[in-house]
């Protein structure tokens, strides 16, 4: 069981090296019960303990934008809407080889109550309660040109049977299992070089 699950933290960090180049933008619903409310904060704590140790450059926490822009001309600093920020995760994923679903997904709404009449029925997009997006920690997520290294939740291997899908909770296990395992290894040096400087 160790070794499967040693399996599955070495995939699901396999493309995040040299996280401490990176920003995590963290993305949460506004409104959660008090029970997903305390798990959210574990999140946070554990990325604000990720960037207190060097392993990535800095976080932001942020709700998730609205579907669409709210008709204010005069906001020339708005960010993305829900579907502007989700269209770029999918390339990313699509690029990758890998699916958002089932964490992200579109839901066709007609706008009319009955769905009568209605020829172009409204996208909205669940997301999910919490998910983090990676940049560089010099490209600024509003941009198109931003480099995104990745996003969580995501489903490798989508449509097959060995497809995997990986959350929030299993990425930072996987990057703090990481963290340990290169402090570990740098003790072992320090330990080594003293000894052999003791002979």
């Amino acid at each position: 069981m160790d070794m499967l699950r040693d399996k599955e933290r070495s995939s699901v960090a396999a493309d995040l090296e040299q996280l401490e180049t990176v920003r995590i933008d963290c993305y949460m619903r506004p409104d959660v019960p008090a029970v997903i409310a305390d798990t959210i904060t574990g999140v946070i704590n554990r990325l604000q303990a990720l960037c207190d140790s060097g392993i990535i450059a800095d976080y932001e926490v942020n709700h998730w934008p609205l579907d669409h822009h709210v008709t204010d001309e005069t906001d020339a600093t708005r960010g993305p809407t829900r579907h502007e920020l989700v269209a770029k995760f999918e390339r990313w994923a699509e690029q990758h080889g890998y699916t958002l679903k089932p964490a992200f997904r579109r839901e066709e709404i007609s706008v009319s109550p009955l769905g009568i009449g209605c020829d172009d029925p409204y996208k909205r997009i669940r997301v999910p309660v919490i998910a983090l997006a990676l940049y560089e920690e010099d490209s600024e997520p509003e941009m198109e040109t931003a480099e995104l290294r990745g996003v969580v939740p995501y489903t490798e291997h989508p449509d097959t049977d060995d497809e995997r899908t990986y959350t929030v909770d299993e990425w930072l296990s996987a990057v703090e299992t990481k963290k340990s395992d290169v402090r570990t290894r740098t003790s072992r040096h320090d330990q080594a070089t003293q000894l052999e400087g003791q002979q």
